[in-house]
């Protein structure tokens, strides 16, 4: 067998695989590789790589599957810029809600985990920039952030580690719960992780704005939407690869959510 160029063979040994051709193991799983019963995947951070693997490692969540790391043959999460994870079958779901109830419980229970230092770095890559800018409180780079902005008050609560693509990594196989493929932290109130699934489920039309007041009892709800929607607009802004035509989308979603917020003002 001649060895993948994209997932090489030393890799998979390096982590207990038998070397043997992969598949695409599909979004959910970062577009990964599938050898087996383990998926590879790259981590372009081996900081939050390894912060993600560790506290997967000892998750435990009720209604929640986790997406376990291996360990390499010496230990190590990270192999030559590779990751690995046990495969759990499932795939994405419009089942918007039941995603929304997994990351309060999963925002509980990370409520317990220390920050990771890289959160706080002044990090340039697109999602590092989106994420501190949508927090700042100063005017955006184009006007719908701008216009999000101008309706932000703070938000009194202390920060803690949430999840910041939950919806792209969690996946549903029949009645079983829900299973989260990786965890992407990022440093924000409790509840945050549930406002960014629900902007995400709004952008990508697999709910109306009735999920909105379905958690309408959620301390600074509207915040916290007001800042996971800029959060994706400033990723449009700044990402080399944006898709073009989401720009509808966004501006689509920030119309349902800005004439929520200035009704309440």
């Amino acid at each position: 067998m001649s060895e993948n160029p994209q997932l090489p063979d030393h890799v998979q040994s390096g982590f207990h695989v038998e070397p043997e051709t992969p598949h695409p193991a599909g979004a959910p799983w970062d577009h990964g590789w599938l050898v087996g019963n383990v998926v590879f995947s790259r981590a372009v951070s081996a900081d939050a790589a390894a912060w993600s693997a560790k506290t997967r490692e000892k998750l435990r969540i009720p209604g929640l599957r986790v997406a376990r790391p291996i360990r390499a043959t010496d230990g190590r999460y990270v192999i030559s810029g590779w990751r690995a994870s046990n495969h759990i079958d499932g795939a994405p779901a419009r089942r918007v809600d039941e995603v929304v109830h997994a990351a309060l419980r999963l925002d509980d229970a990370l409520s317990e985990v220390e920050i990771p230092a890289f959160t706080r770095g002044g990090g340039t890559d697109p999602f590092t920039r989106a994420d501190r800018e949508a927090w700042a409180m100063y005017p955006g780079p184009n006007d719908l952030a701008s216009r999000l902005i101008s309706l932000m008050d703070p938000v009194d609560a202390p920060d803690q580690v949430c999840h910041a693509d939950l919806l792209a990594t969690t996946i549903f196989s029949g009645y079983q719960a829900p299973a989260v493929t990786d965890l992407v932290a990022v440093a924000h109130p409790h509840g945050y992780s549930a406002a960014l699934v629900m902007v995400d489920g709004l952008l990508a039309g697999a709910v109306d704005g009735g999920i909105i007041d379905r958690f309408d009892h959620l301390p600074a709800l509207d915040q916290l939407l007001l800042r996971a929607l800029t959060y994706r607009v400033l990723v449009h802004e700044y990402h080399p690869e944006a898709v073009p035509n989401m720009s509808a989308d966004l501006t689509r979603v920030a119309e349902i959510l800005m004439s929520r917020v200035s009704a309440t003002m």
